[in-house]
């Protein structure tokens, strides 16, 4: 059983305590995190097989997207892995709370059948927000863009605009992190937990992004400590499909299975993360909703 802050704690508690509930979840969630990345691998999969041994490049990809359908059959895939994913992830979060909590497993596929509707439309409602908010500041960072490419020259302008695309999408997500918990753990509708996410997300953005940039950072740097003596032990040929420069289906479907590879192993702790961060910002939440409630009485 995992004791959890009632009152908020520093990020690296938030983070050691994170790492120890995916330690003692694991062999709970491996089964259900390697679903997870097979079912993030199935557009992969169809993009691989109309690409086939054909060069990645943007000519290429604008032919297959000219084709009508192709463009369906994509819209129906992401529509399949958003509502296969949705179930997978109650499933995991589920488990989480479980195991966090010391309870004893309940019938688990009804509860999260029960929790799919609402998962799933808050998925697609983050979806749409998450295509305006790209769409704002594509328009902003192009004017921005034009006045630094008067000034500094082209290669300015793509920077100011491309930054301004990133940042405005690492925002909106982070600010929707959690609306899967809120749905999951406490019942929240579509709508509202949207809006609970980006409440708890509210004074504590740069806290949140700075524990998930960590996290990151620490993944990748232990991928690089498990490749660099694979590179030394195995032949340089065997790393050229991963390492081309120009992709091909083949070359997308290799670098498909590696991060179907690398989910199952990591997302156990990164959800764990995700699960005591949540808590930690709820009991932030209440601290500052605290005095209001207060005046209200």
């Amino acid at each position: 059983m995992l004791e959890l802050d009632s009152a908020p704690r520093r990020p690296i508690r938030v983070w050691r305590q994170g790492i120890v509930l995916g330690l003692a979840s694991f062999p709970k969630l491996i089964a259900l995190t390697t679903v997870l990345g097979f079912i993030g691998l199935l557009p992969t999969i169809y993009m691989a097989g109309e690409i086939g041994d054909a060069k990645v490049s943007p000519q290429s990809m604008l032919q297959l997207f000219r084709q009508g359908h192709f463009i369906f059959n994509m819209l129906l895939l992401q529509l399949l892995v958003l509502i296969l994913s949705s179930f997978v992830n109650a499933l995991i979060i589920r488990r989480l709370d479980q195991t966090a909590r010391g309870t004893q497993r309940t019938p688990e596929l009804g509860f999260a059948l029960h929790k799919l509707p609402p998962l799933v439309l808050a998925g697609i409602l983050g979806f749409i927000t998450l295509v305006i908010g790209f769409a704002i500041a594509a328009i902003i960072g192009a004017i921005l863009g034009v006045v630094f490419g008067i000034i500094f020259g082209h290669a300015a302008a793509m920077v100011v605009t491309e930054a301004c695309i990133f940042i405005a999408v690492i925002y909106i997500v982070i600010n929707l992190l959690f609306f899967q918990f809120a749905i999951v753990l406490d019942g929240k509708g579509p709508v509202g937990s949207l809006n609970h996410s980006c409440a708890l997300v509210f004074r504590n953005w740069w806290r949140t992004f700075l524990v998930l940039l960590c996290t990151v950072l620490i993944i990748i740097g232990i991928v690089i400590l498990v490749a660099l003596p694979l590179a030394v032990v195995m032949p340089l040929a065997h790393w050229l499909p991963v390492t081309v420069a120009v992709d091909t289906g083949r070359t997308l479907l290799v670098k498909g299975v590696l991060k179907l590879m690398g989910a199952a192993i990591f997302m156990p702790f990164m959800m764990g993360i995700l699960y005591v961060l949540y808590h930690d910002l709820k009991a932030r939440y209440a601290l500052r909703s605290a005095p209001t409630m207060a005046i209200q009485a």
